[in-house]
């Protein structure tokens, strides 16, 4: 352990060793702590090896990718812009984008950043688009019409979704002709001296003191999020983010005086809009929200590819969490590690010891994603030649796949991606995909036209709507 800042006596720093020790998914996982109380940094320190093969320790000063907990800062800016009159988060998008389109027709006319902005904008993930293709925030702006919405969610269900995120981010880019990413560093960076906050993978790496990406002992190579920056894509530190965590508790007044943003629009940023699905957790403004004993808790995970956030604090109680690790944590992990160092050292925030009893808010699993299944024991495979399925299939939203032989067999290529097909029986497919650190299986149909040639191709890249269909050109 390297200690930074140690306020809260030796039993404190004996809990998060013990916390972290007993739930983490491997022997000297790297992870920076930070913990405020009373609205005050009160401990800082690094746990384990951010490079593991280097023999290399973490410490409060390690840069991490925090992946989702993004969010909140773009809901931060979006939030100061609205606040000066600047625009409106309760106006129609196409108040500011006339050609915002989405599939449904009354989402196009009326949806409003406040529900990209809680996540009840009736699109699923449909992450394999922006992870996959090489799609710029433009061009996935454009594409969004073409992306099935899940029928009857809009307004009605909790629909987590990276895109309409960075859709937020790209009306404002679009509105104020500044990336998002100088935007972010004037309003909030530069006036808090969150100078170890960064936004590139070449800035992350660049960082002598970067943590490499792992998924328990084997290695993850760390990625660019520029496509969904405003989603996902800033890189911080333990002290850095604790900093970010205390504008929060100091109601919107930065460490110099500064007020950059009023308490109530900084309030509604943790006030839940959106019930998650259990009634005991909701989604506000880049933040879900819910309790702790009572006590009302704001949390938010994030996942890029090796590297896991878990940032967090108790607006009533002066209290805040920052967990960072390079661990990759798929999101059945979330709540075990490093959601359960979070609980733990929360409890005894509260408590004064350890009490055992106190749960933090849980949140869907899994949450939407990339369909995949388990490869069956037997299958027959139709008795076709390859060739049957050769060629160059498209779909106006996810772009063009191609077909083509490889091995013996059939791979599918998807621009820089090669994935190979596993015959199941007829014309059913399993693709073999990894992809957020994580191998899928995922269902492929090829489908024949009235003449018995194959006229198309159905993939399950999102597992909340149907197959998206592919036609052969």
């Amino acid at each position: 352990m390297e200690v930074h800042t140690s306020l809260l006596g030796s039993a404190f720093e004996q809990v998060v060793r013990d916390a972290i020790a007993s739930v983490q998914p491997v022997a000297d996982s790297g992870v920076g702590v930070a913990v405020l109380k009373d609205g005050k940094l009160c401990f800082a320190a690094g746990f384990g090896l951010r490079d593991r093969e280097a023999g290399r320790t973490v410490d409060p000063y390690t840069r991490f990718a925090i992946g989702s907990a993004t969010k909140a800062f773009t809901s931060m800016v979006l939030s100061m812009y609205a606040q000066t009159r600047a625009l409106s988060l309760s106006r129609p998008i196409t108040t500011y984008l006339p050609d915002f389109t989405m599939q449904e027709a009354r989402a196009s006319g009326s949806m409003t950043l406040e529900d990209i902005l809680s996540q009840r904008t009736g699109l699923p993930r449909h992450d394999a688009l922006w992870y996959l293709g090489p799609y710029t925030r433009a061009q996935l702006y454009y594409r969004l019409r073409y992306l099935m919405q899940l029928p009857g969610a809009y307004r009605n269900a909790f629909l987590y979704n990276n895109i309409m995120y960075t859709m937020a981010g790209h009306l404002l880019e679009c509105r104020t002709g500044t990336k998002w990413e100088d935007i972010v560093q004037t309003r909030i960076l530069d006036p808090l001296a969150m100078t170890a906050t960064t936004f590139t993978l070449a800035d992350l790496v660049g960082d002598p003191n970067h943590a490499k990406g792992y998924k328990k002992l084997d290695g993850v190579p760390l990625k660019d999020f520029d496509n969904i920056g405003p989603a996902g894509e800033i890189n911080s530190t333990a002290l850095d983010m604790a900093t970010w965590i205390q504008l929060f508790l100091a109601k919107g007044v930065a460490p110099d005086g500064t007020v950059l943003i009023d308490p109530t629009n900084l309030e509604r940023m943790y006030t839940g809009l959106t019930d998650v699905g259990n009634g005991t957790t909701f989604y506000g403004l880049g933040w879900y929200v819910g309790r702790l004993q009572g006590h009302r808790l704001a949390f938010h995970d994030g996942t890029a590819d090796g590297n896991t956030a878990y940032v967090s604090f108790m607006p009533d109680d002066g209290l805040g969490v920052v967990l960072l690790t390079n661990q990759h944590c798929t999101d059945d992990l979330i709540g075990i590690w490093p959601g359960k160092v979070a609980e733990r050292l929360y409890d005894y925030l509260l408590n004064g010891h350890l009490t055992g009893t106190l749960r933090i808010p849980s949140l869907p699993v899994p949450r939407d994603g990339i369909e995949t299944v388990s490869l069956p024991a037997a299958t027959t495979p139709a008795d076709f030649s390859p060739n049957d399925y050769t060629g160059l299939y498209s779909d106006p939203g996810y772009g063009d796949m191609a077909v083509g032989l490889w091995g013996g067999g059939l791979r599918i290529s998807y621009y820089d991606r090669e994935m190979a097909l596993q015959p199941l029986s007829g014309d059913q497919f399993l693709m073999s995909l990894h992809a957020f650190a994580t191998d899928f299986r995922v269902p492929v149909v090829f489908h024949r036209g009235s003449d018995g040639d194959v006229d198309s191709l159905a993939i399950r890249l999102e597992r909340r709507v149907d197959a998206i269909v592919f036609r052969r050109r």
